[in-house]
């Protein structure tokens, strides 16, 4: 049991246990990047930490657990200055100025939403019809305005998938924070968007672009499970 205070006393936090599924994840990654590494000649620690810190944040993103956040931080701090060196801008700037400060938001929401006084599992819902069609709509209009402002940005690789993954990762991270299941259906569609993105920079010979990939697919997987187990939360 850890204890975390805040500004209104202390949140104990129970580190639940890690299933079968999550260590597939934890493992899987860990393997498939040694293995690329041992194959390339070389180790990217950098690489190395963020997918584990990202790994665990969408492991416990996806039980409905704040600790999700803690790790949400430093990977993020950590991909946005891989992606400034692989020519994703767009990218990089969302995860350094918008997707780190939004896990501090995400924790205070979500305490909000807490199961119980004690508890730092949350309690999901659905969207209604109206609050998806304005999703899907914000996505749409925010990624034409990255694609023409991205496109004019130097040392820009990939400008039109790097501006829909900035769309659909901006809105996501906004849906994640409310608790709304739909996120992870958009996380599916942002995972595909980078796992493109990376297959790119893999081929054009980008540093840490093997790795991520790898991650990216791992993120796929994890999101479809995400439906699942919040569907259940939403029930609670």
């Amino acid at each position: 049991m850890i204890n975390f205070a805040d500004m209104s006393g202390k949140i104990k936090i129970e580190i639940p246990k890690f299933s079968w599924w999550d260590w597939f994840l934890i493992l899987g990654f860990i393997s498939a990047s040694l293995a690329v590494s041992i194959l390339k000649g070389e180790f990217s620690t950098l690489s190395f930490i963020a997918g584990t810190c990202s790994i665990l944040c969408v492991i416990f993103g996806a039980k409905g657990n704040m600790l999700n956040f803690l790790f949400g931080l430093v990977g993020s701090i950590i991909l946005g200055y891989i992606m400034f060196g692989t020519g994703v801008v767009g990218m990089a700037v969302f995860y350094l100025l918008y997707n780190a400060p939004m896990q501090i938001v995400g924790w205070f929401k979500w305490k909000q939403r807490r199961l119980s006084p004690d508890s730092v599992v949350i309690k999901t819902r659905w969207m209604s019809w109206g609050q998806r069609i304005l999703m899907i709509i914000s996505t749409l209009l925010l990624g034409t305005v990255m694609y023409f402002v991205l496109k004019e940005v130097p040392h820009e690789d990939q400008p039109l998938s790097d501006a829909a993954a900035v769309a659909v990762a901006a809105v996501t991270q906004f849906v994640l924070v409310f608790a709304f299941i739909e996120q992870w259906f958009l996380w599916i569609v942002l995972d595909i968007v980078m796992s493109i993105v990376w297959i790119v920079a893999w081929q054009a010979g980008k540093p840490h672009a093997a790795i991520q990939l790898i991650l990216q697919l791992f993120y796929l997987i994890n999101a479809f499970r995400g439906v699942y187990l919040w569907s259940k939360l939403e029930k609670k």
